[in-house]
């Protein structure tokens, strides 16, 4: 489940996890902060553990499975230390834990979902050799996974759910230039998160400005939900910079609102992430061409055609037709542009879009 920052990915798998469907259990992981495979399975195993105390034999069969792993501890559920522990112990007690959890849920009646909150970045980081990481590791929790959803034996009781504001796509690009030639993830479907609809956004919109109690009409919960995209976290700020300001729930307050948060230095929404994930997403050489097309982009009235994009790419750096076309590629599943029917290619967020203009200068 991609999307792009403040749409509300986390919360819908909350909500998801709060009311299961009939027969389901859901587990929630946020493992954006994991920064090691041991440490990603020793998450799982506890978390089997923790939500599923009537499953008595099995909470012993998984320390059991710990103890085996050169003399683990039971109680916080750790490995031993690293120089005398097997490389393939996290991967062990992972399967193991799956493994069990299934046969379990079969007995019971039940079906687990697992939910991986932030599991692309968890990835990058295991992956980042500046901070002792590993590709090779990272890569292996991916086949990992992956096999354990198509396994004989796990495969049809295994289910999970892996979210993210970065793209897998850069993980696996950066992977694949270690060498790394699978396809962890095709066998997962792609969902996107949109915005909230209009009719959601207003009625958001509308509520939060009536639970503040700032009187307005229809009009102005609809101009909120127009001015901010349908973006949720947008609406509540818009309606909070309203609230803090003592403006009227007007148009001119709603505008002067949307103003201050795309011009202030305070940068409340954190906009900024736009302009400085490039240079963690690409290169040097790539992201001075990246930036010369969304400033092109950012202000053209209408939607670029590609050969003009990739004028604008020539002229900021040598680089030729088929890595344009990539960027462009990449650019659009980042959530930057998007490209219609005809191929012309436009920002994909109106708010963003004013937000670059103002912040690069560019006209």
């Amino acid at each position: 489940m991609e999307a792009e920052r403040r749409i509300g990915k986390t919360s819908i798998l909350q909500k998801m996890c709060a009311e299961p469907g009939d027969g389901w259990e859901a587990v929630y992981f946020d493992v954006e902060a994991i920064r090691s495979a041991d440490e990603f399975a020793e998450a799982v195993c506890a978390k089997v553990l923790e939500r599923f105390t009537y499953w008595k034999k099995q909470g012993h069969r998984l320390r059991d499975s710990l103890k085996n792993v050169r003399g683990a501890t039971i109680g916080p559920l750790k490995f031993p230390e690293k120089l005398t522990r097997p490389e393939s112990s996290w991967k062990t007690l992972l399967t193991q834990a799956v493994e069990q959890m299934i046969e379990q849920q079969k007995k019971v009646g039940k079906r687990v979902v697992f939910f991986f909150d932030e599991l692309p970045w968890m990835v990058s980081a295991i992956a980042n050799p500046t901070h002792g990481g590993s590709p090779a590791t990272a890569a292996a929790i991916l086949d990992v996974l992956r096999n354990l959803r198509q396994s004989p034996t796990t495969g049809q009781g295994f289910r999970m759910v892996q979210c993210g504001s970065i793209g897998m796509h850069h993980i696996l690009d950066e992977l694949h230039r270690h060498g790394y030639r699978n396809q962890p993830v095709n066998d997962l479907r792609l969902v996107e998160v949109p915005p909230l609809d209009a009719a959601a956004a207003s009625g958001l919109a509308g509520r939060l400005l009536s639970g503040e109690q700032l009187t307005a009409d229809a009009t102005v919960a609809g101009l909120v939900a127009e001015r901010t995209g349908g973006f949720p976290y947008y609406i509540h700020s818009v309606v909070s910079r309203l609230t803090v300001a003592g403006s009227p729930a007007t148009v001119a307050g709603v505008d002067a609102a949307v103003n201050w948060l795309l011009t202030t230095a305070l940068d409340p929404c954190d906009l900024r992430h736009f302009s400085r994930r490039i240079g963690s997403y690409f290169p040097p050489t790539e992201a001075k061409i990246v930036l010369a097309l969304l400033d092109h982009a950012a202000v053209a009235p209408a939607g670029v055609e590609m050969g003009v994009l990739q004028n604008v790419a020539k002229s900021a750096g040598d680089v030729d037709d088929e890595v344009v076309r990539d960027l462009l590629r990449r650019l659009t599943l980042d959530h930057y542009l998007t490209r219609d029917a005809d191929g012309r290619y436009a920002f994909r967020h109106a708010l963003v879009r004013r937000w670059w203009v103002l912040d690069r200068g560019v006209s």
